[in-house]
């Protein structure tokens, strides 16, 4: 029994300094339930942004009556936190630059962020189970289930196996793509870290001009295909 409660105590205490380790990316992802619904113009009826027992933090509002909107509430962690995680990597990695402690401490608080971004992006399975529910509620919304169904899958999935199992590598992996993208290898970041610079690798901006290059090639084979017409 002893050795059962010692047990059941030193993983509330991993719990509980893995949430404040990845702390911004718990608020963030209440912020995007938060933002998503004053855009909708859903009543919100409490939120709590980050908290250190019970739920990391939670957003309780009116029920939408569109499933756009349930939807688009539900997901805005997704779309949100990757988006901001890009956006710090991509600055990290591309525009900043820095030497002595400071900026070193600078980019790694970046990086922080970003991965705690990453970590939780993925939506609650109370969001999910909600989106799915309503998407296989009408007939017609069943060609919707494309979308919502791999992320229903995927919320699953990390409800087996553990969120944080399963986010945490692919944030992991998506800031080694990143860093890969920018050919930058890890003995030459920790050469430049460990010289006292942030920054001082190569690092052109290449995020905005990989994913610009994606959607015009797309556009290229959407017009090849009919699908749209070019305007001269």
């Amino acid at each position: 029994m002893g050795g059962r409660s010692f047990g059941m105590l030193g993983r509330r205490r991993y719990s509980l300094l893995f949430r404040l380790a990845t702390a911004p990316g718990i608020v963030l992802h209440e912020l995007a339930h938060r933002l998503a619904c004053l855009l909708a113009g859903v009543p919100v009826q409490s939120a709590v942004y980050f908290q250190l027992t019970g739920p990391p933090g939670y957003v309780q509002h009116a029920t939408p009556s569109r499933w756009s909107t349930t939807a688009a509430i539900a997901l805005a962690p997704l779309a949100g936190n990757i988006a901001v995680a890009a956006v710090l990597l991509e600055y990290s990695l591309a525009i900043y630059t820095g030497s002595g402690v400071d900026a070193v401490v600078t980019g790694g608080l970046l990086w922080w962020v970003a991965i705690a971004a990453l970590t939780h992006s993925l939506p609650s399975s109370t969001d999910l189970g909600t989106v799915w529910a309503a998407t296989t509620a009408r007939w017609y919304r069943v060609p919707l289930a494309v979308v919502v169904g791999p992320l229903y899958a995927l919320r699953r999935l990390a409800g087996r196996v553990g969120t944080y199992r399963l986010t945490v590598p692919l944030s992991l992996a998506v800031l080694g793509g990143m860093m890969a993208l920018h050919d930058l290898s890890p003995a030459a970041f920790l050469g430049c870290v460990f010289g006292g610079q942030w920054g001082c690798w190569d690092g052109s901006p290449r995020l905005g001009v990989v994913l610009s290059k994606m959607l015009l090639d797309r556009l290229d084979q959407l017009r090849a295909m009919g699908v749209l017409v070019s305007v001269r």
